[in-house]
């Protein structure tokens, strides 16, 4: 196991069984996790959705069972359509808009699904990034580090719709390559993330270090411990 202590940041690079007893139980839970599609990449590899660099997300063989996530007070997870049976009754089903209305343009869906188990009247995230991205903003400048990577501004929106408490955790438990954590760090919030894969995690430290230090905190608060 690796730890990655960042101010008040704590992230795991584990098998998440490592750790599931240590994560936060008062967390807010973000995430998007493995949902059993077997992700592949799509039009050979060409155009703006070249992801032939991209592996694999790891789990994303079988389905996605979220009853263990189900114990936590506030809980948001993506892509609620590929296990929505699975899901208790009530909540909010969440759509992130990616096209905001300028139709098809490719043969990837125009939205994404989230659930969350609290009650909200805000139930569509509109933010351009079809074609990996032609949003204006901070995250266009960025490359494409994850197959199924989520934009900081969406991210930092569905936080925000869970209402943490000044000071309350927010959790990813497939944390992927760091965009709840940035969100949550650009949010003044703690974080904890856990991620197995070592391409995917070493990617969520520098991203989220860098989101760190830009919002003024010390270089000396970043640690590096291996148990």
């Amino acid at each position: 196991m690796q730890v990655r202590q960042i101010g008040n940041v704590t992230l795991y690079h584990c098998d998440l069984s490592e750790v599931f007893d240590l994560l936060p139980r008062d967390a807010v839970v973000v995430s998007d996790p493995p949902y059993g599609i077997s992700y592949q990449h799509g039009g050979g590899g060409k155009g703006s959705h070249d992801v032939r660099n991209l592996k694999p997300i790891h789990g994303d063989e079988v389905p996605f069972d979220p009853t263990p996530w189900l114990a936590w007070p506030r809980v948001l997870l993506f892509g609620a359509d590929h296990f929505r049976a699975r899901l208790p009754e009530g909540g909010t089903l969440i759509a992130w808009d990616k096209s905001v209305g300028q139709g098809p343009a490719d043969s990837f869906a125009d939205a994404e699904f989230a659930w969350a188990n609290v009650k909200t009247k805000r139930n569509v995230i509109r933010h351009l990034w079809k074609g990996l991205c032609k949003a204006s903003g901070p995250e266009c400048t960025e490359p494409r580090w994850h197959p199924s990577q989520k934009p900081v501004a969406v991210m930092r929106t569905c936080i925000e719709l869970l209402r943490p408490r000044l000071g309350q955790p927010v959790l990813d438990p497939f944390m992927g390559s760091g965009s709840t954590g940035v969100a949550a760090v650009t949010l003044g919030l703690p974080f904890v993330g856990v991620e197995i894969d070592a391409q995917y995690f070493a990617t969520a430290c520098d991203r989220i270090s860098a989101a760190h230090l830009a919002g003024g905190g010390s270089p000396d608060e970043i640690l590096q411990a291996v148990a």
